[in-house]
């Protein structure tokens, strides 16, 4: 590979994660700068889904509508080789098994087949797959150079789903003034833009009990044996810091590991929800693989948190004004139906 190949490549990918575009639009320069400086036939980004079981589709170059549609991407061995942290070469993808829609790849003219994991500190999010028109092999510079646009693109997705969950968290709250609707769009939220393994809000009671009030992507028995007693790190959380767990199986801060490895719960994040100082409650991420936050991530989760805080404050505010204002008008309906049926005095005049 020319030296001078390599310099545009990281130029352009630089020029692209600089500009004031979304993620989509930055990765499909990216895959741009990537065909045509390598002579490829296309390039592919896909991303796990938030269950684990599909890839999907975010930004691509040089390849048809018809093939991005030819149907789910859930079953390839060298997707779910790349997922365990590898890079795959399928030399030929009409004979391979590895390859689940080989008739399609034919049709479009794709030979050879590279699949590179997007990596986020031990956490495999997706992959980068490139595409060429003839069979080829990738020289070690060439591979070097890929796994770095590799990690510079899964950093700018990352930090893109930790931002984009502020807006659609803002979003999901300004729907409703409804506590109990204000709390399930975020834990759905949180879960989905995250694809996190599942999410759960608890809010302090009157007696300073944490009482689970919404959840997302958990079941219910994990629901209620986690419950009633979540473990220290949750309570951690309330000192005002995020407190994160990597190991949820052998960290002594969950009280039921082994109710953690029969869900399929690796890390774990439990973010305060602060109010004016004051921890009103817990928001807690649970993620499908080992995953360590970064100081970043955390300060994010944090403001995140000081978000719904504000929006669950405000729910609150919001039904204890509304049961004051039922209570006026039923004791205006008390006593206009007392008033109404009382006799009325009249003075007769001899």
């Amino acid at each position: 590979m020319e030296c001078i190949k390599c310099v545009s490549i990281f130029k352009e990918v630089g020029q692209a994660f600089n500009l004031p575009i979304s993620t989509p639009e930055k990765l499909e320069l990216v895959a741009k700068a990537i065909v045509e400086n390598l002579d490829l036939k296309g390039c592919h980004f896909r991303l796990v889904s938030r269950d684990q079981s599909l890839l999907e589709h975010i930004a691509s170059f040089g390849l048809s509508q018809e093939f991005l549609d030819k149907g789910a991407v859930d079953a390839e061995r060298s997707v779910a080789e790349a997922l365990e942290g590898g890079t795959v070469m399928v030399e030929d993808c009409s004979s391979d098994p590895r390859i689940q829609y080989p008739r399609e790849h034919a049709r479009e003219g794709i030979v050879s087949l590279l699949t590179v994991p997007l990596r986020a500190r031990g956490q495999v999010i997706g992959v980068m797959r490139l595409a060429t028109g003839q069979s080829r092999t990738f020289a070690e510079q060439e591979l070097t150079m890929i796994d770095t646009v590799a990690a510079f693109s899964t950093s700018a997705i990352t930090q893109s789903m930790f931002h984009d969950i502020l807006g659609d968290v803002n979003t999901a709250v300004r729907s409703s003034l409804d506590l109990k609707g204000v709390l399930e769009a975020i834990v759905q939220v949180v879960s989905e833009s995250l694809r996190a393994r599942g999410c759960t809000i608890r809010l302090l009671d009157s007696r300073d009990n944490l009482e689970l009030r919404a959840a997302f992507g958990l079941s219910g028995h994990y629901l209620d044996t986690a419950s009633s007693d979540p473990g220290s790190g949750v309570k951690e959380a309330l000192k005002g810091e995020c407190i994160d767990i990597l190991d949820t199986r052998n960290d002594p801060r969950i009280r039921h590991p082994q109710e953690a490895r029969q869900e399929g719960i690796a890390s774990a994040l439990f973010v305060p929800l602060m109010n004016r100082e004051e921890a009103i409650g817990v928001l807690s991420v649970y993620t499908h693989r080992p995953y360590e936050f970064s100081s970043d991530e955390k300060q994010l989760m944090i403001t995140i948190g000081e978000q719904c805080a504000l929006a669950i404050r405000n729910a609150q505010m919001y039904a204890a004004i509304k049961r004051k204002y039922e209570d006026v008008v039923d004791e205006f309906h008390q006593w206009f139906e007392h008033y109404r049926t009382f006799p009325v005095r009249t003075d007769q005049s001899s």
